[in-house]
C-alpha cells in the first residue's frame, strides 16, 4: 500500500472512532494525505492503533512492566532516571503530609477556646501564632524561606535576616510565626509566615 492511501485508510478509521467527518475534514483529510511526513504517519499509526486496543479497556491502561510514567520503550538509564523521579515526587509529598500532620497535631492541642494572647513553643495565641525553630533554605533580596517540623515558612525582607543571598542547609532560627492555613485553603504558597525573627545562627 502506498504512504498516500495507507494515510487515507488511517484517516478513515479515526473518523470511525471520533465519529467526525465533514466537507472542511474531507478537503483537510486529502491535503494530508498529500503532504503528510513520516513523522505524522507514524503518529498516525499510534493513534488509530492505541483507540483499537483501549476500547475494550477501562479507566486504567494496562501495562507489560513495571508502572512507570508512560511505560514506553526506554533504555535502562532513562528507566532508572524516571523511577528516581518518581522516588523524588513521593518523597516530597510525604513530607508535605508529615508536616500537615504535625501542624493538626498542635491545632488540636490547641483548640480555640483554650487560647489566649499569649504564644509560645506548640502553643498558639488566639491569632494563631507560635514560637517555633526552622533551618534557612534561601535567602533572597525581598524574602527568605525556611523549613520546620511544620512546614514551609516565609520570611518577609522586614524581619531583618541578615545571612548573605544564597541558599543554606545547616542554618538553625528561632522565629514566631503565624499559620495562614492549610494547602487549598490559604492564598499564600506557604503554610508559615514569620513575623519576628527571635535567635539566628550567624556562625
Amino acid at each position: 500500500m502506498s504512504p498516500a492511501n495507507e494515510y487515507k485508510t488511517l484517516k478513515e478509521q479515526l473518523y470511525k472512532q471520533t465519529d467526525m467527518g465533514n466537507e472542511q475534514e474531507e478537503v483537510c483529510e486529502y491535503l494530508d494525505m498529500i503532504q503528510h511526513t513520516e513523522e505524522e504517519l507514524e503518529a498516525l499509526h499510534e493513534l488509530v492503533y492505541h483507540m483499537h486496543t483501549s476500547k475494550m479497556t477501562g479507566e486504567w491502561e494496562p501495562f507489560n512492566k513495571e508502572i512507570m510514567i508512560g511505560d514506553f520503550d526506554k533504555s535502562p538509564e532513562d528507566e532508572e532516571y524516571l523511577r528516581m523521579m518518581d522516588r523524588q515526587e513521593m518523597i516530597g509529598d510525604m513530607y508535605g503530609f508529615e508536616d500537615e500532620n504535625k501542624t493538626h497535631s498542635v491545632l488540636a492541642k490547641n483548640p480555640w477556646s483554650s487560647r489566649s494572647s499569649i504564644s509560645g513553643y506548640d502553643k498558639l495565641n488566639k491569632r494563631s501564632e507560635m514560637t517555633m525553630e526552622g533551618m534557612v533554605t534561601h535567602v533572597g533580596m525581598n524574602y527568605s524561606t525556611a523549613t520546620s517540623e511544620y512546614g514551609k515558612i516565609y520570611i518577609p525582607r522586614a524581619c531583618g535576616m541578615n545571612l548573605p543571598i544564597g541558599k543554606y542547609t545547616n542554618k538553625k532560627i528561632t522565629m514566631r510565626a503565624r499559620f495562614q492555613g492549610f494547602e487549598g485553603s490559604r492564598i499564600s504558597a506557604m503554610p508559615w509566615r514569620c513575623l519576628a525573627l527571635i535567635e539566628v545562627d550567624y556562625n
